[in-house]
């Protein structure tokens, strides 16, 4: 069972490191820690729904599933989780009153990309403020030592890090340090994983019975959108520019995370025609050259960044912004040179959502954005920040605030 080996691999380890030794000796002691970690880790696939047996056993103990079909046991309720990317508190707010409670440390990201959520979650839970943050384990700037130094039960990462962690070895050394970990996915593919990761936290923050009721929720809004998108012939030409003024000219998404959201509601998403399955970006000139019937950014926060020239211009959208600030700077990604030439905006085919729908279990409202917007008659019934609005009533610790879709020329229908 994984804590009792975690516990045993982490004292081990920490003891080793203090000696003077490097976190991945080859000892004795690494060497059984790791065979307790991978023999407690086998294959198994999590249905669509994200549905699992009943975690928790009579003794106390729960198994659950991961993102990439792993099945883990652990002996007793986890009640220290480091959250490697720290985004992944969008998915523990929807859970629980305390969105970091159990949580012991969380990625850089939080603070770097979304601090206005980071803000929110401050508001409900002061005490996290002074909660430990780690690097960004894409970047090589996460050690073991960084990790059991929070003496974790178990390491939440994305697939997105479990690529990374493979490649630089990573995940090698945490195997030998004994230190467990989980995978959850929002983002490579959201329509899939989002429910399997939400029944995985639910279980290990010891909240199913919530997660399940979420996943019902987002199943059937889901399957709603989807089902109607899907008796629809007609599929306009829509390209999504992710992070649009953040950098030059253009990352645009292609069949991964808020792409495969746009072939979902109904569209024809020319980004893995142009790009692949990989997220990379095109000039000015082929923005112009595709001059797609439909365009969507995606905007945030990103002028809070210091490192960013005030010529920096994005769509200010999330719980910072309003529905002024983000109408007023909606034409920011447009002003490089050549792209007055695209006919979307001139047309009123040009949106913004907000980037951080990439990558959490919020999904599902950019979903409803999209269907509106790719095709306005058949699902004029919609409202999404209407919709998100009653959501956070429903399901979140926090008040509404800010602003996470724009449509400028319907502003008030967006």
């Amino acid at each position: 069972m994984l804590k009792l080996s975690h516990r045993i691999g982490a004292a081990a380890v920490a003891f080793l490191t203090a000696a003077g030794l490097t976190a991945c000796a080859d000892n004795a002691n690494n060497a059984d820690n790791a065979q307790n970690a991978n023999s407690a880790t086998t294959a198994a696939q999590a249905d669509a729904n994200g549905a699992s047996s009943k975690p928790r056993a009579a003794d106390g103990a729960i198994t659950v599933t991961d993102a990439a079909g792993r099945k883990l046991e652990f002996e007793e309720q986890p009640d220290r989780i480091v959250l490697a990317e720290g985004r992944a508190a969008y998915a523990t707010a929807l859970l629980q009153e305390h969105p970091l409670d159990n949580v012991v440390a969380y990625g850089q990201d939080l603070e770097k990309a979304a601090p206005s959520f980071r803000d929110k979650l401050f508001e409900v839970q002061p005490d996290a403020k002074d909660m430990p943050v780690i690097g960004a384990i894409q970047k090589g700037d996460v050690t073991v030592e960084n990790l059991l130094a929070q003496d974790p039960d178990v390491v939440i990462m994305t697939l997105d890090q479990k690529k990374a962690v493979e490649e630089s070895g990573l995940i090698s050394d945490m195997d030998k340090a004994g230190i467990t970990y989980a995978f959850i996915d929002f983002r490579q593919k959201p329509l899939e994983n989002t429910t399997v990761s939400m029944t995985l936290l639910g279980d290990l923050l010891g909240q199913p019975e919530r997660a399940k009721k979420y996943n019902e929720f987002y199943t059937a809004k889901v399957k709603d959108i989807t089902d109607r998108a899907s008796k629809i012939a007609d599929k306009p030409d829509v390209l999504l520019w992710t992070a649009a003024g953040y950098t030059d000219c253009c990352a645009v998404a292609g069949d991964a995370h808020l792409g495969t959201l746009v072939t979902a509601a109904g569209g024809h998403n020319l980004g893995p025609e142009v790009l692949g399955t990989e997220n990379t970006t095109i000039t000015v000139e082929k923005l112009v050259e595709l001059n797609p019937e439909k365009l969507i950014v995606t905007g945030g926060e990103w002028a809070r960044d210091p490192n960013k020239t005030d010529a920096f211009r994005h769509v200010e959208l999330g719980y910072q912004s309003s529905p002024e600030l983000a109408l007023e700077s909606c034409d920011g990604p447009l002003q490089q040179p050549g792209l007055d030439l695209l006919d979307a905006p001139k047309n009123g085919n040009y949106f913004a959502v907000y980037h951080q729908f990439y990558d959490n279990p919020f999904n599902v409202f950019a979903l409803e954005a999209f269907a509106k917007w790719i095709h306005p008659e058949e699902f004029k019934d919609l409202n999404p920040t209407q919709d998100f609005k009653d959501f956070h009533k429903e399901w979140m610790p926090f008040e509404y605030s800010g602003e996470f879709f724009i449509d400028p020329a319907h502003p008030e229908e967006s």
